[in-house]
């Protein structure tokens, strides 16, 4: 078992000088978290931006999927790493390890 307390984030390089439209936006894709020798590709959402984007994605084409998906009050770093920190406790078993 790794230490569940050391992880690494890596934010996508867009994000950098764009943090309020981000935030703004509801949504960041590409977070990158690292644990030991396992990484996840992460999706960010705000709890309005997901409820807006399950309605319209299940009145489209009847359904909504997105593995890896992190829900936070604002998508903003810090907010984000508070988050995956709370995550680091339990070892992030809800996420699936994907190939990067």
């Amino acid at each position: 078992m790794s230490d569940a307390s050391a992880f690494e984030v890596e934010f996508p390089k867009y994000l950098d000088g764009y943090e309020f439209e981000t935030e703004s936006k509801g949504y960041l894709f590409d977070v990158i978290v690292r644990s030991g020798t396992r990484q996840w590709s992460v999706t960010v959402y705000d709890v309005a931006r997901l409820h807006q984007e399950v309605s319209d994605e299940v009145q489209a084409s009847g359904g909504f999927a997105l593995s890896n998906l992190l829900v936070v009050d604002r998508v903003t770093r810090s907010t984000i790493f508070d988050a995956l920190s709370e995550l680091a406790n339990s070892d992030f078993v809800e996420f699936s390890q994907v190939e990067i």
